[in-house]
């Protein structure tokens, strides 16, 4: 691995960032696979875990969704396993870019399933669920 550094966001600071004006500078990427169904962060972008194995479909995924993001928050259903390892890979891949800024990556604090105990009800915040 490289030197690509990963920081937690709560769930309760990515709400707040969800329901801000730059909202659109925040990539929210949820790398659930068949646990997907059943409800998601609105605005998502799933890609599932196994697009994270290369370093060229890595890179694809930077050039086609991290571009003008500040930040880019990486979540599983409780990120434990998938969501920090696919936010560590993409922070490394990230890190070797040509990027100009560099988005910081986040790994949301006990994935989707704490988020969508919080905000389900929200239709700006979560949807399917």
């Amino acid at each position: 691995m490289g030197e690509g550094v990963v920081t937690v966001m709560e769930p309760q600071e990515l709400a707040a960032l969800l329901k801000s004006p730059d909202r659109e500078r925040t990539l929210v990427l949820d790398v659930r696979d068949d646990d997907f169904v059943g409800g998601h962060i609105k605005g998502c972008v799933n890609l599932t875990s196994d697009h994270f194995d290369d370093d060229a479909e890595v890179d694809a995924i930077i050039k086609e969704h991290c571009v003008n993001k500040d930040r880019v928050v990486v979540h599983c259903m409780m990120s434990q396993r998938r969501g920090p390892a696919c936010a560590a890979r993409l922070a490394d891949r990230v890190l070797a870019s040509d990027l100009d800024p560099k988005p910081t990556v986040f790994v949301l604090t006990s994935g989707f399933q704490k988020f969508g105990q919080l905000y389900s009800h929200d239709p700006d915040l979560c949807e399917a669920c």
